[in-house]
């Protein structure tokens, strides 16, 4: 990695002095259309900016690291890694798959029987969603995962598309260094996030009305065909925090970091535009 790193730095450093050269020529040379001659001052501050960028990558690495770190460590509990919180994640999808069976084989019974029509109803949906959870969830632990390892890499490729004369790669090179910067900082706490709103979801929602069914039943056990009753609303609302949490909170937590990424591409490549080149060209 530290090689294809290294030979990306010289593909850039070579295109940025290539750049301010042509910035060079364009002012210098005895050029009559004014939007030919614009692309010299343009393309020599492009380069310079585009050096600084390339002279700060260390220093854009460290940063990335604190800031990862300090998220990280912002997170109480045992959910600081994102491989201890996957695999918290992939154990309840597995332990939630196991009961919705249990639950199927025992409405069956003359006990569940009033219910068992709805738990059907229900259970179909269900089985569905935790697919969709676990396939989701293995892509992006697949992406957690690698991305510590490669984001530096789409860092520096995106300085060499920025580098390219006549801002021909600015708008791609923009987005493919804050889109490495943003996923870095954002990807590594999202299983931990996405637990902690599946816990909070699944104790106000369900088990928190249950344990105080529960307790009644304890008391007079004459309301235990409340408890019963309770049982499809109860398992509702237990699904509806593992779906919420677990398949509706990574997609809109995606969206997110995309519309970050997409504000510091403009921030960092700013207009992609500068002189108008086809413009000169058609009137050459």
């Amino acid at each position: 990695m530290t090689g294809e790193i290294g030979t990306l730095m010289g593909l850039a450093h070579s295109l940025l002095l290539l750049t301010y050269i042509f910035g060079v020529l364009m002012q210098t040379l005895p050029v009559p259309k004014r939007d030919w001659k614009a692309w010299g001052p343009t393309m020599m501050w492009d380069a310079c900016i585009g050096e600084l960028a390339l002279g700060m990558l260390s220093a854009v690495q460290l940063a990335v690291g604190a800031i990862s770190d300090l998220l990280g460590a912002s997170l109480s509990g045992p959910f600081t890694s994102p491989t201890v919180s996957f695999g918290l994640i992939m154990a309840q999808l597995a332990m939630i798959d196991t009961a919705i069976f249990l639950i199927s084989a025992v409405s069956a019974t003359v006990v569940l029987g009033p219910v068992a029509e709805i738990l059907a109803r229900m259970l179909g949906p269900c089985a569905s969603w935790l697919t969709s959870a676990i396939i989701l969830w293995s892509t992006l632990i697949l992406i957690i995962n690698l991305f510590p390892r490669i984001w530096l890499t789409i860092y520096t490729l995106g300085i060499c598309f920025f580098a390219i004369p006549f801002r021909i790669g600015r708008q791609i090179g923009s987005y493919l260094m804050s889109t490495s910067i943003v996923l870095a900082i954002g990807l590594p706490p999202m299983p931990s996030i996405a637990l902690w709103l599946e816990g909070y979801l699944g104790y106000q929602g369900f088990l928190k009305p249950f344990q105080e069914i529960i307790t009644q039943v304890q008391s007079n056990p004459l309301l235990i065909a409340q408890l019963l009753a309770s049982i499809p609303s109860a398992v509702g609302s237990l699904m509806a925090a593992i779906v919420i949490a677990l398949i509706v909170f990574p997609v809109i937590y995606l969206f997110f970091l995309t519309v970050i990424a997409r504000s510091l591409a403009k921030l960092l490549g700013g207009s992609s535009g500068g002189p108008t080149l086809t413009r000169f060209i058609l009137a050459s």
